[in-house]
């Protein structure tokens, strides 16, 4: 989401342990489970990112990836105007905004996925962390086994 890196929210002003809040994107672009297939990659496209929020009345109810396209490319004809509610991930992984980035990153290793979403008390989406946004962050060793656990069993979310 690289051209969202305006979008990143200061929470912490420097004081004490970074959480997530402070580095997600916030505001990411979105869909529907009703949304076609092109509108999401029309979003990776401009967004410069791989992943898709799909949500229902501003809550995540899955998440539509690069990979997923990818992968239904030989299962569907036409899949560019199917929903993607076809394609789409249905397991969410979720933070909190105060989540500490030692416990976001923890995450990312016990899930096996490269993004988190991060959701308020009431499971509404504020924004998406990449591990990479986790990456200056965090002890080389700890980024290190982030990265180990993603290549090995790369996920689609």
């Amino acid at each position: 989401m690289a051209d969202q890196e305006n979008n990143r929210t200061e929470t912490t002003g420097g004081r004490g342990a970074r959480v997530a809040a402070d580095v997600m994107t916030t505001s990411p672009r979105t869909c529907s489970r009703f949304s076609r297939v092109i509108e999401a990659v029309m979003i990776f496209k401009d967004e410069d990112c791989g992943m898709v929020p799909v949500v229902e009345e501003g809550k995540p109810i899955g998440v539509v990836t690069d990979r997923d396209v990818a992968l239904a490319l030989g299962s569907f004809d036409n899949l560019v105007d199917r929903p993607v509610a076809d394609i789409m991930t249905t397991r969410v992984v979720s933070v909190g905004p105060q989540t500490p980035l030692t416990d976001a990153a923890a995450m990312f290793v016990q899930e096996a996925v490269r993004r988190l979403l991060v959701v308020d008390s009431d499971g509404q989406l504020l924004g998406v962390i990449g591990w990479k946004d986790v990456g200056d962050e965090l002890p080389k060793r700890v980024v290190g086994q982030v990265v180990s656990s993603i290549v090995e069993e790369p996920s689609s979310s």
